[in-house]
């Protein structure tokens, strides 16, 4: 694990406040898309932070996988769907990203992945989608960013890898330093 990453985010979620508030990602409700997001099946929110998605996701029906380096993460997680009366749809569990998406994360109808940037992970977020699966990603993009660091994409990552056969792009948006995309797998 990555130790010093999952060290790092754990202080800094310590000092968060704990009341988590669900909430659809940021590509999703700028593009007036949440009446089209599916309500049930299988979801894996990808660096999930302390859960704002998740909750949501499981709010919706979704049984859902939550993966953060932070082991302070994974417990406000847990936290919080027990607050949410929806613990019994999230799985949160510490894993470093660094190494790839635990072998057993297959078969999604719904990614997201909310400003973490991993290109290595990109091909394995489409494959573990079921066809007519749902991406939703966001990074950090040095388009329009005031004072772009080594995290921000270069613009136009996200459309130049999913924007390919096999993927439908359903919305895409990059501004303010943050690139947002939908896809839905189509094979």
């Amino acid at each position: 694990m990555a130790a010093d990453d999952g060290t790092r985010w754990d202080a800094r979620y310590a000092d968060r406040d704990a009341h988590i508030t669900p909430v659809a990602p940021d590509a999703v409700a700028t593009a007036g898309l949440v009446d089209r997001i599916p309500t049930t099946g299988r979801a894996l929110d990808v660096a999930c932070g302390l859960g704002a998605q998740t909750i949501w996701l499981a709010q919706r029906g979704f049984e859902v996988t939550a993966l953060d380096v932070s082991h302070e993460a994974v417990r406000r997680v847990d936290d919080a769907a027990r607050r949410h009366e929806v613990h019994e749809r999230v799985a949160a569990t510490a894993f470093d990203l660094d190494r790839g998406l635990p072998d057993d994360a297959v078969g999604f109808d719904i990614i997201v992945c909310q400003r973490f940037r991993a290109p290595h992970l990109y091909e394995a977020l489409i494959e573990r989608l079921v066809p007519g699966g749902w991406l939703i990603m966001t990074v950090l993009s040095e388009t329009g960013a005031a004072d772009p660091g080594e995290f921000h994409a270069p613009p136009g990552e996200l459309t130049l890898f999913f924007d390919r056969p096999g993927c439908t792009l359903v919305t895409h948006h990059e501004a303010d330093g943050e690139e947002s995309i939908i896809v839905q797998r189509s094979s």
